[in-house]
């Protein structure tokens, strides 16, 4: 992973947080996890806990997607530990058919599901507007899948949350992240993505947003939480995340299928496959900090070993920061923005000390792609 991944630190070997984290994980590191303690934990803190007596009550919700980890996840908790959820999706800004059939056969795992539809003309001011303000098109969508689960807690008075995977114990970021076994409020402020920025921060008169259009995105006040005795965790801290055998879990007995073709930012094809944008939220890390989806996917394959260094190193030069045409295309056509328009905001946010800068703007390839500086390139490929 390079340094300028923001929050990733290194240790006096020069090893990155994520790569230390996946050694506790897997036992090689001199203080690794014990996972029979935290399963133990599991069972007794969350599920006995939990899990309701009166078979007309959810024990659970988890936020689901229909991507391979909220499968899983609901596969999980109702096949091995026989909890009853409420799954709860929020829409994903731009849908894709084989995001939509798999949400689809996630609710036949047999679960009730509520598809969370948000009122467009709101939701589409502040996907553009977060696409201006902080460089990230899906800064209402996270905000919106963060909050939202919350709210169905609320109402439906069912205090407990499941998510999957931490984010910052798999893919790195500050010590308190990812030793931080539940999401609660000031997780979302402070690492779940929301840079700085507030769903309040959302209401103007040149927007046309006011504070009610916002009731849903804001997080439950403290009261309306401990009244219920909400509590949300993440899985991936009481079970080991293992990419690997969760894939062929919910390809082999759950019936999800992968994309029939790449995700345009990386070499996958079952990475991020039920949002078109999320593709551009992938690939808006590029211009940022000089690394997109595919280090993301290699570092991950190389840690647990489906592919050597020198192959994730060749799928890195070949996949990493090319120019998303098609998906670009879409997200311009669905959001009345020409490409120019879009690309001048790209490189608003576009590092100057990563890509080559001439005569005022930045150098692009005949695809589009930004050109990194010489040096850049030689350090990645030194390295």
């Amino acid at each position: 992973m390079p340094d300028t991944k923001p929050d990733l630190t290194f240790d006096e070997e020069g090893v990155c947080d994520p790569c230390r984290t996946y050694e506790k994980k897997h036992g090689t590191h001199a203080d690794p996890i014990d996972w029979e303690q935290r399963k133990e934990e599991f069972e007794v803190e969350i599920v006995a806990r939990y899990k309701q007596k009166d078979p007309s009550r959810y024990d659970c919700i988890i936020p689901v997607s229909g991507g391979k980890d909220s499968t899983y996840q609901v596969y999980f908790l109702t096949r091995v530990y026989g909890m009853r959820p409420l799954c709860v999706c929020f829409e994903p800004t731009l849908p894709t058919k084989i995001g939509r059939r798999n949400l689809e056969n996630l609710r036949r795992l047999g679960v009730d599901l509520v598809h969370f539809r948000q009122n467009p003309i709101v939701y589409e001011k502040m996907v553009l507007e977060g696409l201006r303000r902080v460089g990230d098109n899906e800064w209402a969508n996270h905000l919106g899948i963060f909050t939202v689960p919350f709210h169905f807690a609320v109402k439906f008075n069912i205090p407990l949350i499941v998510w999957g995977e931490c984010p910052q114990m798999e893919y790195g970021g500050p010590t308190d992240a990812r030793n931080k076994r539940i999401l609660d409020q000031g997780w979302l402020f402070d690492y779940g993505g929301l840079i700085g920025n507030r769903p309040e921060d959302m209401v103007s008169e040149k927007l046309g947003i006011t504070l009610s259009d916002l009731q849903m995105y804001i997080y439950p006040s403290r009261e309306e939480i401990e009244q219920v005795g909400v509590k949300s965790i993440w899985l991936g801290q009481y079970f080991k995340w293992d990419l690997p055998r969760q894939l062929q879990i919910v390809e082999e007995e759950c019936g999800w299928k992968r994309k029939s073709s790449r995700v345009e930012t990386t070499y996958c094809d079952f990475q991020a496959i039920d949002c078109s944008s999320m593709t551009i939220h992938d690939y808006l890390k590029f211009p940022k900090y000089g690394f997109c989806r595919a280090t993301d996917d290699a570092c991950r394959d190389i840690r647990n070993g489906l592919i050597t260094r020198e192959e994730g190193l060749r799928l890195v030069e070949k996949y990493d920061g090319r120019y998303p045409l098609a998906v670009i295309k879409k997200f311009c056509q669905h959001f009345h923005i020409t490409r120019e328009e879009f690309d001048a905001i790209c490189d608003g946010f576009t590092n100057k000390a990563l890509f080559e800068f001439a005569e005022g703007k930045f150098l692009r390839d005949a695809d589009g792609s930004l050109v990194l500086r010489k040096k850049i390139i030689e350090l990645r490929c030194d390295l």
